[in-house]
């Protein structure tokens, strides 16, 4: 396969993941998850938790 054409798939791959990232971290869709993560993250009493819901937040 061509350089040209691998380059043309990753664009057009990354088109749609792209679209996919925007709306789960910006769109309100996914308000109380985002907003249930945010608050275990903050009042959990165990360390594991806390980070694990930490890098959960959308």
């Amino acid at each position: 396969m061509e350089l040209q054409t691998q380059v043309a798939y990753l664009f057009l791959l990354a088109l749609p993941i792209a679209c996919i990232a925007w709306t789960v971290t910006h769109e309100e869709v996914f308000r109380e998850p985002s907003d249930f993560c945010k608050k275990k993250s903050e009042t959990s009493k165990k360390l594991v938790e806390r980070k694990l819901f930490y890098t959960n937040l959308l």
